[in-house]
């Protein structure tokens, strides 16, 4: 498990070091000013990452020892917190499972990170201001570039479990990131 105690002293001296090649990031750059809303050109708005793991965390041993999908209910509750913040926020997605992600979790204003690679899409991550995050290292890295706001699952993982035994909530997630 990831956990920002293992380079918290020298995560100035890591974010400097972990740049993105200047040919991805103009890339993220790209897909993010096209998806910007128009009517926000000359204004100022905030832009959310979700990522959203589900594909491997609903079958099989990982359900097993505790993983589990997040609920639409989930990205809602968070959703809600970052548009009773601040006035304009766009929302973007980043998921292996587009087609539930489209059917459940909807916004006036969000976008689907779709056809990109995952550097791509860590890229668009980082350039983001805040992020909404399910379980998982990619998930985690994601907010961490961020770097902004973080919002995790409340409870998870769930009491009891086998995952529960092998994850602490307090060392894999910062202190200030919030659990909804």
């Amino acid at each position: 498990m990831a956990s920002y105690k293992y380079f918290q002293r020298v995560e100035e001296q890591l974010r400097y070091d972990l740049t993105f090649r200047p040919h991805i990031l103009d890339a993220a750059r790209r897909w993010l000013e096209e998806q910007s809303p128009k009517d926000w050109k000359d204004r100022k708005f905030v832009r959310v990452v979700i990522h959203v793991r589900r594909t491997d965390h609903i079958t099989g041993r990982r359900k097993r020892i505790g993983y589990h999908a997040p609920t639409a209910g989930y990205f809602r509750r968070s959703m809600s917190y970052f548009t009773n913040c601040w006035e304009r926020v766009l929302f973007v997605v980043l998921s292996d499972d587009q087609a539930w992600c489209r059917r459940h979790i909807n916004a006036t204003d969000i976008v689907y990170s779709v056809g990109h690679s995952p550097i791509v899409d860590m890229a668009i991550a980082s350039l983001c201001d805040h992020a909404i995050i399910t379980v998982g290292t990619y998930g985690w890295w994601a907010a961490w570039f961020a770097n902004g706001i973080t919002v995790t699952q409340e409870n998870y993982p769930p009491h009891g479990s086998i995952l529960s035994q092998d994850m602490n909530r307090a060392d894999h997630y910062k202190p200030d990131w919030i659990g909804l």
